[in-house]
């Protein structure tokens, strides 16, 4: 894609193949008569990538397609530009003669959002700044990519269910980074989480890979990684 002085750049960037892409409403949805079975045809079809064509989960497979389809019309509305289940194999090898101890999930998405954005290093210091002394707490480092400056911010929550015998709680870690453009008063902000909190380490390499190949403008990032992603 190519972009103006007055266009917000285009960006582009790589994933690992363990990630599932979820649909996201697209802009040629919105005003045709047809636009909520486009969507929700698009949403079937992830379920089936994920589960199978297997008779016995036609459940899953509608469960999942009404609950993924929810989020990605909320994320949507927030700037969402990609959306990702990741499914990643723990222990093993990669040529397949050991058997993976368990495997792990996690969340990817994508965002754009808009920012005052004088000078990228001086937004990436705000935003540290913001994130070091907000309610979420954790971890906040400065750092530089090949796209330019960013923040990467790593945090913890805890979930907790009201359920008829007691409640049951479960913990999530989440990793971000926040790369502001290097013109435009936008920034991008990655974020990957997951209940898998013991694969913290792993995650935060999946998604330092990811970082590293964004990029803005014409130039889309090169190499094999699979699943190039260009918005504008």
């Amino acid at each position: 894609m190519t972009s103006s002085s007055n266009a917000p750049a285009a960006i582009g960037f790589h994933v690992q193949p363990e990630f599932h892409p979820v649909p996201l409403p697209a802009d040629s949805d919105s005003g045709t008569d047809n636009a909520g079975e486009d969507f929700d045809a698009r949403m079937r079809g992830f379920a089936r990538d994920y589960w199978g064509e297997a008779e016995e989960r036609e459940p899953l497979r509608r469960l999942t397609a009404a609950l993924h389809g929810a989020t990605s019309q909320q994320l949507a509305g927030q700037g969402t530009v990609y959306h990702a289940l990741g499914v990643f194999p723990i222990g093993g090898n990669p040529d397949g003669t050991l058997t993976p101890e368990r495997v792990s999930r996690c969340t990817l998405t994508v965002s754009v959002r808009d920012l005052d954005n004088p000078d990228p290093h001086l937004s990436a210091a705000g935003i540290a700044e913001t994130l070091g002394h907000g309610q979420d707490g954790g971890e906040v480092q400065l750092v530089s990519l090949p796209a330019g400056p960013a923040v990467v911010h790593i945090a913890g929550s805890r979930a907790v269910w009201q359920l008829t015998d007691g409640e049951q709680e479960r913990f999530f870690v989440r990793v971000e980074v926040w790369l502001p453009f290097p013109r435009d008063d936008r920034i991008l902000l990655l974020c990957l989480s997951t209940a898998d909190v013991q694969d913290l380490f792993h995650y935060q390499a999946v998604l330092a890979d990811i970082a590293d190949t964004v990029s803005f403008g014409d130039a889309v990032p090169d190499g094999d990684a699979p699943r190039a992603r260009t918005f504008g």
